[in-house]
């Protein structure tokens, strides 16, 4: 049986939930317990993912000058050089079960990866716009959702009883 084992990169952060609070006090000075700031603050962000993922919302990060938003492009299989070039993400329930089963494929490290074919080949991911961005060394700054936002887009995805997404990668 296969053991599934999740890492330990955690993204370091400088401010967290107690900060804001914090700021919150010293700034509007109301009486406003921990507890319900935190609530409230987990529902509005709740929402928001809602309205992204089920109806196609672009949210505007205010301060940052960014904007949220839900986009795909074609992953085809290209030969550069004589290299087959396969951007398409890894199955890595798919490759390990691979490995397990042949030591050869593992020691050449050959990656299994999704066809995508429920999307007609297409790979959907969070994305974050930064081109109207004000701020210096945009480039090096990276958006990376949380892994409840890429499984609730996933969940989004494979779910028939919806409509589709049609959004493109327009940039």
């Amino acid at each position: 049986m296969m053991q599934m084992i999740r890492s330990n990169n955690k993204i370091k952060v400088h401010f967290g939930m107690r900060d804001y609070y914090s700021f919150y006090k010293k700034k509007y000075k109301k009486n406003l317990s921990s507890k319900l700031y935190n609530k409230i603050i987990t529902d509005a962000n709740r929402e928001i993912l809602e309205l992204i993922l089920n109806e196609g919302l672009e949210y505007k990060l205010p301060y940052l000058s960014s904007t949220l938003t839900i986009r795909k492009d074609k992953r085809i299989p290209r030969i550069v050089d004589g290299k087959v070039i396969n951007t398409s993400p890894v199955d890595w329930v798919t490759t390990k079960t691979l490995w397990e089963s042949d030591a050869q494929a593992k020691e050449k490290k050959i990656l299994v990866k999704y066809l995508n074919n429920h999307t007609s080949g297409y790979v959907f991911r969070i994305f974050m716009k930064k081109f109207g961005s004000s701020f210096n060394n945009r480039s090096v700054y990276k958006f990376e959702p949380s892994r409840k936002f890429k499984r609730g887009l996933s969940d989004r995805i494979k779910d028939d009883n919806k409509d589709k997404f049609d959004t493109y990668l327009l940039y």
